[in-house]
């Protein structure tokens, strides 16, 4: 396994994780509305492109294709953390988290920030982020809760 930037040519394999990861995990954890509503979001193709490539996402590729993708922006907001839901528990959230942690040791980002789901929370506890608050979102009239963590350098 090998950890890259993504680029445009990932777009479509990584709309199929997207969705694929959303419609095994969330069923775990939130409504079939809610977990539709959730995955939809990959067939909006403007929307999805902007939310890979308006941030820096890195990709986790394997000779059998990407494998995860987690983002940050420039401002520390950790905008994903995607694992295939064929390679869960393999280590590559924890390889895609530490590839976003050492971006912004290199960029001096001092605070990042992420709203994490109900499947991703442990992950970022796993990496020091602490839970400050909860809020709730409506997208086309379903609500989602969501966990508003942040990590801190001194």
């Amino acid at each position: 396994m090998h950890i890259r930037i993504a680029d445009e040519s990932d777009l479509p394999e990584l709309s199929t994780l997207y969705r694929q990861t959303v419609l095994v995990n969330a069923s775990k954890y939130y409504t079939p509305a809610q977990t539709e509503m959730w995955a939809s979001f990959a067939s909006y193709a403007h929307f999805f492109r902007r939310f890979i490539l308006d941030v820096n996402t890195f990709v986790a590729v394997d000779d059998t294709g990407i494998l995860g993708f987690a983002g940050i922006g420039e401002d520390g907001h950790v905008a994903s953390t995607y694992v295939r839901c064929d390679c869960l528990h393999q280590g590559i959230g924890s390889a895609l988290m530490q590839a976003v942690l050492e971006y912004a040791e290199a960029y001096h980002i001092r605070r990042l920030y992420a709203e994490a789901s109900e499947f991703s929370l442990g992950l970022f506890k796993k990496f020091g982020f602490r839970l400050y608050d909860t809020e709730v979102v409506d997208r086309q009239g379903v609500q989602f809760t969501r966990h508003l963590v942040e990590l801190i350098y001194d």
